[in-house]
């Protein structure tokens, strides 16, 4: 029914006038915002992660007249129905794994049940400890278990893994003994891969689904150095798949630029600075077009400094790992610090040199129009000064490339495991 009273008032106001006997609106004139009708609308109870799920009142929702956006529209539902913190169904969950085969740590990644990559580490190392009688091995057993130290018994000994062996090592003024030298199996170690092979189970347990992907991180071939990285990723990709994985390897710094090149739409340099090796790659638009490695980095300045200051290698790691160092202006008085910082300045120099002078040989280099970013990420990056180091170095090396920025990955040490795992994600 037609309200006689408004539509005089309407009228009057000039809103609604005759034209050829038919009523025109002229909503111009309209004053204030109008709405229409209120509509009831019953919420739906959120998911909790814990306690009972409360039950949620009718809330009245007043439509408009102005449209939101399609995205809009989502996000707005989203923030009524959802907590900020609540966690996905299972079956929503990304499958994949990402596998950083490091020279010094291993570590893993995968999508946890709140959409972020949960990473696991364990130190790339063991410690032989032989038994000197029955009874010392009886006593050396229960020593272990019950610092709960993983541990291989073998006929000549204990052999302690991971970071009880590091820990043990340090305590007894001993070396610890790598299963990989240079970012590959040691050739040197009998018990290397035996050893390799507990510490990836410890890092990755057993598959969600069978032939769950598997993404692991490989060196690319070194320019410095003549050695095969086609076995260490043939033994690896060979053991990941008896765990019940579908392994596939990836340079590890085209992984770190997958975590930390998106921005820039995939194009830069990456380096990794491993414990083996520095790898580094040149990425144009998320392809890998030039990838090659060089043999010094950590490990190497570790090596040096045990030499000039007559420490164990081990304890020169645990100074370098400390976090009191600054490559920049390190102590004084502190001897180790004084030669840790002089070795990373020859490391540096000599890595980009290199660098510069294979990229400038290379048919594959890309002319990039603009400058591009470089980025840098691993575990030898990790002590105070790095980025102001590796400036430093640059300045005094002819890069063929025109460089924009160079920055440290936002999560140095887990970096290439979280591009390995977002390769692994990918569908």
């Amino acid at each position: 029914m037609v309200d006689e009273k408004r539509l005089h008032e309407l009228t009057k106001e000039g809103v609604i006038h005759t034209e050829r006997g038919i009523r025109v609106i002229d909503a111009s004139k309209l004053h204030g915002t109008q709405r229409l009708r209120s509509t009831p609308v019953k919420r739906q109870p959120r998911k909790s992660s814990s306690g009972p799920t409360p039950e949620l009142e009718e809330e009245v929702v007043t439509k408009r007249k102005e449209i939101l956006p399609e995205d809009l529209k989502k996000r707005e539902a989203l923030n009524k129905s959802f907590k900020k913190e609540f966690k996905m169904a299972e079956g929503d969950v990304p499958k994949g794994v990402g596998l950083d085969v490091g020279t010094s740590f291993l570590v893993s990644g995968r999508f946890n049940q709140g959409g972020t990559v949960e990473f696991l580490k364990v130190r790339d190392c063991f410690l032989q400890i032989p038994y000197k009688t029955p009874i010392n091995k009886v006593m050396l057993r229960k020593g272990l278990d019950d610092r709960s130290a993983p541990y291989i018994e073998q006929p000549d000994g204990f052999y302690v893994l991971g970071d009880p062996a590091f820990t043990m090592a340090n305590e007894r003024h001993q070396d610890t003994r790598r299963p990989m030298s240079r970012g590959v199996l040691s050739p040197k170690e009998k018990a290397a891969f035996p050893i390799l092979k507990e510490l990836i189970s410890i890092v990755i347990g057993e598959p969600r689904e069978q032939g769950e992907r598997l993404v692991f991180g490989v060196p690319a071939k070194p320019i410095d150095a003549n050695f095969d990285q086609v076995f260490h990723s043939d033994m690896i990709r060979s053991f990941i798949a008896s765990k019940g994985y579908d392994p596939h390897p990836m340079n590890e710094a085209e992984a770190l630029a997958y975590s930390e090149l998106l921005d820039e739409g995939l194009t830069g340099i990456a380096i990794s600075c491993g414990a083996g090796m520095m790898n580094v790659v040149i990425m144009s638009s998320g392809d890998p077009v030039v990838a090659f490695s060089t043999s010094r980095s950590g490990d190497w300045i570790d090596e040096q400094v045990a030499i000039a200051t007559d420490m164990t290698r081990s304890l020169v790691q645990q100074e370098k790992e400390g976090g009191t160092i600054d490559l920049m202006n390190p102590d004084p008085n502190n001897q180790v610090h004084q030669a840790i910082a002089v070795y990373y300045g020859n490391l540096l120099v000599y890595t980009l040199d290199n660098i510069a002078h294979d990229l400038a040989r290379s048919p594959s280099l890309p002319k990039f129009k603009d400058p591009i970013p470089l980025v840098v990420g691993g575990g030898t990056s990790l002590p105070k000064g790095f980025i102001e180091k590796f400036k430093q170095a640059l300045a005094t090396v002819d890069m063929p490339v025109e460089i924009s920025q160079v920055r440290h990955a936002s999560d140095p040490l887990h970096a290439v495991a979280n591009g390995l795992v977002l390769a692994a994600s990918m569908e």
